[in-house]
C-alpha cells in the first residue's frame, strides 16, 4: 500500500519557497520571491497505534453573525501560517483563528474583509463562497452582487494579510482550491439562473496559473466552458445519455450544467468536478485548460435486491420505518467531493447530497400568470375565491419559474396503474411524500422513479467509475444512536418538529467529505449537513471501507437560539450556543503540534469546532 493524502501533500520545494533560503537560486519562483516565514509546525509522526478511529471535540469558534446566515461555511487550514481561514457568505469577511499550542482551541485572530477585493477589480460583490489556504496564500471565491455576472478569485498573503491580486472568474464561483505546489488556482463556477430564469449564465471552471506572478500582468487566467458539448456543437456526441439536462426548453447543455465543487490529483494536472444538479462529474486537463470528458453518474437502486433501505415519509407518525421499494431509485448527485491516491491509481471520494431545482422570484399574479409560470401565493384571479382584480395586478409574491421535483402523491395520477409502486405513492406511511425529479408526462409500468441524492458517500475512481457505495450504512447508524430525532432538521432541535423532519427529503444529507492518511491507512471523515455529526471510515481498501466511529456535537434538548418560538424555530436570531454544531458544510484536516485534527466549518450554528483523532488504543 502507498498511500498519498491529496488535501495535504506539499512539495518539498515549496516548502523551501514558503520560508526556506533562497539566496543561491537566481531564478527563485513567485511564491519565493514573496517572503512569507512560515510558522514551525511539528507534524505528528508516525506511529504504531491501531484500533478504530474515534473524534474528540476540542473547541468551537463562534462567529456571532446572525443564526443560520451561512458563516463559517467553508474551513481551510495552512500549515504554513499554521492557522484556519473560515468564509463567512454574506458578511463578505474571511475569519481568521489561530490555534492554542497546547490543544488546538480556535480563537480568533483576524480577519479579511473582501471589500479590498471588490475594490481592486472594480466591481460589486456579493456573498463570499469558499476559501482555500495553502502555503502562505489564502485564495477566496466571491460572487457578483448580480450572481448572474462573472465573479472573482482573491489571493491573499496570510502573514500580513495583505491583497495580492484579484482574477476573473465564471457566474457564482462556488468552490476554490489552491494545487499543493501553489502553481494554480481552481474554481467551481456554478453559473445559476436569475429567480425568473431570465439570465442562465453557463457554468465553468476557471483556472490560474501562477507560473510567472500573481499580478494580473503575469497570471494566466482561462475560463473552461462546456460550449462544445451543446447541440451541434463539436463534443455533442461526447456527452453521455445520463447526464441529467433538465432547464426549461431553449436552456443549452452549457447553461444547464452547474460545478458544484473541485478536487485535484496529486501533481495537479487533472481536475474532477462534481456537476451535482447533472448527476455528472467532468475531468478536466489542467495544464491545457481543457474538458477531458463528461461522466454520468448513474442511479442507485433502492429495491430488495440492492439491501438497501430508506425512510421516505416525515409523516408516518415514527422515524426509521425502512424498507425497499422496486423501481425506486437515487441519483447520486454528489455535493463535495474530495481525492486520495493509493497504489497510483486516483480515487474520487463524494458525499452524495442530491439538490433539486427550483427557482422562484417575486412579482405580481398577473405578471406571474403572463410568463406562464406557476404562481405561489393566494390566489386573486377572475373566478377564484379571492378574486381581487387590484391585488391580482399590484400585490407581490412568490412565482416559480422552473421546479423539477414533485411529492409522490403528486405524480401518482401519471402512473400507470400496473406500476409496483403505484399503492406506494398514495400512502403517507411510504412514498406519498418523498420528493421524486418530476420531468415526465407520464410513468409507465417499467419505469423507475427517481429520488433526490444517495444518502450515502460513494468512491469512484480515475474515469467516475463508481467502486463502492455506502448503501444506508449512514442512516442505520445514525437512527442506531439518535432514534429520537433521526432525520433532523438544522435549524429547529425541538423533538416534536425535528424528528422525522427530513425522511421525505433527503435524509441525514451527507454534504461534506474530507480524507487523510494516517498511520499508512486512508480516513473518510462525512458531514451530515441535516443531521449534524461526522462519521468516519476506514478507506484503506477502496472496495471495502470499515465504519469507525459518529461524533456528533448537537444536543437536541437546547433550544437553537436564545428564543425560539412555539415550534422550536429561532425567533431573535441569536445563535444558542447549547446546542451544539448544526449544519456541517466543510470539513479540513490538518496535522500540528504533533497531532492529528480536523476543523469543521458549521454553517447554521455559525461555529468552527476542532477534533482531534485519536485511535480507541491510544490517543495520537
Amino acid at each position: 500500500m502507498n498511500p498519498k493524502f491529496l488535501a495535504v501533500a506539499v512539495s518539498t520545494a515549496l516548502l523551501a519557497a514558503c520560508g526556506g533560503d533562497d539566496n543561491k537560486n537566481s531564478n527563485k519562483n513567485p511564491l519565493a520571491e514573496l517572503g512569507i516565514q512560515c510558522a514551525s509546525v511539528e507534524k505528528a509522526a508516525a506511529s504504531s497505534a491501531t484500533g478504530t478511529l474515534q473524534l474528540t471535540l476540542i473547541d468551537s469558534y463562534e462567529s456571532g453573525n446572525d443564526f443560520a446566515t451561512s458563516s463559517a461555511e467553508i474551513v481551510s487550514y495552512d500549515s504554513c501560517s499554521d492557522q484556519l481561514y473560515v468564509v463567512n457568505a454574506k458578511d463578505a469577511t474571511i475569519d481568521v483563528l489561530s490555534l492554542a499550542q497546547t490543544n488546538s482551541a480556535p480563537t480568533k485572530k483576524g480577519s479579511i474583509n473582501l471589500a479590498s477585493a471588490a475594490t481592486a477589480a472594480g466591481i460589486e460583490i456579493g456573498a463570499a463562497n469558499s476559501v482555500s489556504a495553502k502555503n502562505g496564500l489564502v485564495a477566496v471565491a466571491i460572487e457578483a452582487k448580480v450572481k448572474q455576472d462573472a465573479g472573482l478569485i482573491a489571493l491573499y498573503r496570510s502573514d500580513d494579510l495583505s491583497l495580492l491580486a484579484t482574477y476573473p472568474a465564471g457566474s457564482l464561483p462556488d468552490m476554490v482550491t489552491l494545487s499543493a505546489d501553489g502553481r494554480y488556482i481552481l474554481s467551481a463556477n456554478e453559473g445559476e439562473p436569475s429567480g425568473d430564469y431570465k439570465n442562465d449564465p453557463q457554468g465553468s471552471i476557471t483556472i490560474v496559473d501562477l507560473n510567472k506572478g500573481f499580478s494580473a500582468d503575469k497570471a494566466v487566467v482561462q475560463q473552461v466552458l462546456f460550449t462544445d458539448f451543446n447541440n451541434g456543437g463539436s463534443r455533442a456526441a461526447e456527452l453521455p445519455a445520463g447526464v441529467r439536462i433538465s432547464g426549461p426548453a431553449g436552456t443549452s447543455v452549457a447553461q444547464d450544467l452547474e460545478p458544484e465543487y473541485l478536487t485535484l490529483n496529486s501533481d495537479g494536472s487533472k481536475a474532477w468536478v462534481a456537476l451535482q444538479e447533472n448527476n455528472a462529474m467532468a475531468i478536466i486537463d489542467v495544464a491545457n485548460a481543457r474538458v477531458d470528458s463528461i461522466k454520468a453518474l448513474g442511479e442507485k437502486s433502492w429495491n430488495a435486491d440492492s439491501g438497501n433501505q430508506l425512510d421516505p415519509s416525515n409523516k408516518d407518525g415514527l422515524a426509521g420505518q425502512f424498507a425497499s421499494y422496486e423501481k425506486l431509485a437515487g441519483l447520486y448527485m454528489p455535493d463535495t467531493i474530495a481525492s486520495f491516491e493509493l497504489n497510483n491509481e486516483t480515487y474520487i471520494v463524494s458525499a452524495n447530497e442530491g439538490d433539486g431545482r427550483e427557482y422562484i422570484y417575486s412579482t405580481t399574479q398577473q405578471n406571474c400568470d403572463a410568463a406562464s409560470h406557476l404562481w405561489d401565493g393566494d390566489d386573486y384571479s377572475v373566478g377564484s375565491v379571492d378574486a381581487d382584480a387590484v391585488k391580482y395586478a399590484n400585490e407581490s409574491d412568490d412565482c416559480i419559474s422552473h421546479v423539477d421535483e414533485a411529492r409522490g402523491g403528486d405524480l401518482f395520477d401519471i402512473v400507470a396503474d400496473a406500476h409496483p409502486l403505484k399503492t406506494a405513492l398514495n400512502d403517507n406511511n411510504q412514498l406519498k411524500r418523498l420528493k421524486l425529479i418530476n420531468d415526465r408526462e407520464s410513468i409507465g409500468a417499467g419505469d423507475t422513479l427517481y429520488a433526490y441524492g444517495a444518502r450515502s458517500f460513494s468512491i469512484w475512481n480515475s474515469n467516475a467509475e463508481l467502486v463502492f457505495d455506502s448503501g444506508d450504512d449512514i442512516a442505520k447508524r445514525v437512527f442506531a444512536v439518535e432514534p429520537d430525532n433521526f432525520n433532523a432538521d438544522n435549524e429547529l432541535n425541538l423533538t416534536a418538529e425535528t424528528a422525522d423532519n427530513r425522511s421525505d427529503d433527503k435524509g441525514t444529507e451527507p454534504e461534506a467529505i474530507e480524507v487523510a492518511s494516517i498511520n499508512g491507512r486512508i480516513f473518510a471523515f462525512v458531514g451530515l449537513e441535516r443531521q449534524g455529526g461526522i462519521m468516519v471510515y476506514d478507506i484503506s481498501n477502496p472496495q471495502a471501507p470499515v465504519f469507525q466511529s459518529y461524533l456528533n456535537n448537537r444536543d437536541f434538548s437546547a433550544a437553537v437560539c436564545t428564543e425560539v418560538n412555539v415550534d422550536g424555530e429561532c425567533s431573535n436570531d441569536v445563535y444558542n450556543s447549547a446546542a451544539g454544531d448544526l449544519g456541517p458544510e466543510s470539513i479540513d484536516y490538518f496535522s500540528r503540534a504533533g497531532k492529528h485534527f480536523i476543523a469543521v466549518g458549521n454553517e447554521v450554528s455559525g461555529t468552527t469546532s476542532v477534533y482531534q483523532l485519536n485511535f480507541s488504543s491510544a490517543a495520537l
